[in-house]
């Protein structure tokens, strides 16, 4: 029996994801993150853990930079809200894309929370999801640190603040106790 359009399409997009994970999991790179300065960074979130997971990826992005002569980012609470509300959505709604399901985007989101109201910003997001000991802060660090262009946006000069939101879960729909979703929004105001 032949797909009729919206399955073509539904089809397209889950195979697309699955190859962009595969790509992004396929390899694991050498120890990029520094995990000695930010102790607990190779722990697996859990419910009752997922704040320290959040400060162990500003940690380890932080450490990252100031290793390479960069200043640190400063946490931003509008950046903040943004990430986690971005992360619970792709795990609540399953889907894993920098464009939700109904076509909001990163401007859109940090908008809605006040980001750099009144004022021009620039903006830029790293998304990551992993399972088992691939979804400790410091795996999810080194694969954005293996990919040019998640790479280029974690160690972007320009960006001045950060928002970290990590929650429990996978967004394939599967109920991993051990599984961990990350949003990191970075950014500066002109």
């Amino acid at each position: 029996m032949p797909m009729i359009g919206s399955q073509v399409r539904a089809f397209a997009r889950a195979l697309t994801a699955l190859l962009a994970l595969g790509a992004m999991f396929a390899a694991v790179p050498a120890r990029a993150a520094d995990t000695s300065q930010c102790p607990g960074s190779t722990a697996v979130p859990t419910a009752r853990t997922v704040d320290d997971a959040t400060d162990q990826v500003v940690c380890l992005i932080n450490a990252e930079r100031t290793d390479r002569g960069l200043r640190p980012l400063r946490g931003d609470g509008d950046l903040k809200r943004a990430a986690h509300r971005h992360s619970a959505d792709m795990v609540r709604r399953t889907y894993f894309s920098h464009v939700t399901p109904g076509g909001s985007d990163l401007g859109d989101r940090i908008r809605a929370v006040g980001y750099g109201s009144g004022h021009g910003w620039r903006a830029g997001e790293a998304l990551g999801w992993g399972t088992g000991t691939r979804a400790t802060p410091a795996a999810l660090i080194d694969e954005w640190l293996a990919s040019p262009p998640h790479r280029h946006i974690l160690l972007d000069p320009g960006y001045r603040e950060l928002g970290v939101g990590v929650v429990t879960g996978a967004p394939n729909g599967a109920e991993s106790l051990t599984g961990a979703t990350y949003t990191v929004d970075v950014g500066v105001v002109h």
